[in-house]
Formats: C-alpha cells, structure tokens, sequence
C-alpha cells in the first residue's frame, strides 16, 4: 500500500514538470524572477530541435523585467543544470543600469549562451538565474526572465 503511494506521487510530480515544460507560459511571475537573495529555476523550453552533438545550440534568455540596486551594481549570473552538477555558462549586465518592464511599454532584452561541450550539458532541462552583486549588497535588485529556450 506503501508503495503505490509513492508512485502516484512520483507520477503526479512528473506530470506537473511535464506540464510545465509544455506549457512554460504557466509558470508564475515569481518563480521566473531572480534576485540576490533567491535565484530562479526555469525550465527551459525548446524552438528548435537539436541533436546532442550540435554545436551551434545555445539556451537564449528573454529579459521582460529589471529593477537595479540601490546599493550597487549587480551582474546576472546564468548556470545550467548539467545532470549531476551546475555549470556557469555566462554572466551579463543590463545597460544602461536602470529600471525597465515590458508591462510599462519597454521592449524586452535577449542574451544568448553557447552550450557548454560537456555531452551532460547539450540538452539541459532548467537554467538558473542568480544576481550577484557587485559592490554593495544587491538590496532591491531584480530580474524577470519571460523565456529561456534553445535555438
């Protein structure tokens, strides 16, 4: 009795993540919005279909959302979930350093990242977005990433 227990919740958990990489759009703002406190986890929806062995894949973030620090600069720090560890792909900054959302009429920012060699990272399944400050400690900065694919 135990046991199934257990595999409907192992079901129903790989259901929802089905859903959700699907249908990315269903996502909550917050879980799409990274700060220095609390990175984000998104999962990453696919455009293009490529093999593992192409290598001019890259995992393309759409940036809909900034707010900067008030104590400083902060550069966004983009990691993939490569299988058994997590691997920095790429680090970018918005500029100019001021705040903007496609909610009050700005256009969103792209920024593309090489997949890594490694075979355990040229089909990742979520990247990782963190906010690193810096000087000062990041208070009140915020990024709102709307889509992270690979094209």
């Amino acid at each position: 009795m135990r046991y199934h227990r257990w595999v409907l919740i192992a079901i129903r958990a790989a259901a929802l993540s089905m859903l959700r990489i699907v249908s990315p759009v269903q996502a909550n703002e917050s879980d799409m919005r990274a700060t220095t406190s609390k990175p984000a986890t998104i999962t990453i929806s696919s455009r293009a279909v490529h093999s593992s062995v192409d290598t001019s894949a890259r995992v393309v973030l759409t940036v809909t959302g900034y707010e900067p620090s008030t104590s400083g600069p902060v550069t966004t720090v983009v990691s993939l979930d490569c299988g058994s560890n997590v691997r920095e792909i790429g680090r970018f900054g918005i500029f100019p350093n001021k705040a903007f959302s496609v909610l009050d009429g700005a256009k969103p920012q792209r920024f593309g990242f090489p997949l890594p060699d490694d075979p355990s990272c040229r089909q990742p399944q979520t990247v990782i977005i963190r906010l690193e400050p810096q000087t000062g400690g990041g208070s009140g900065a915020s990024i709102t990433i709307s889509d992270a694919s690979i094209e």
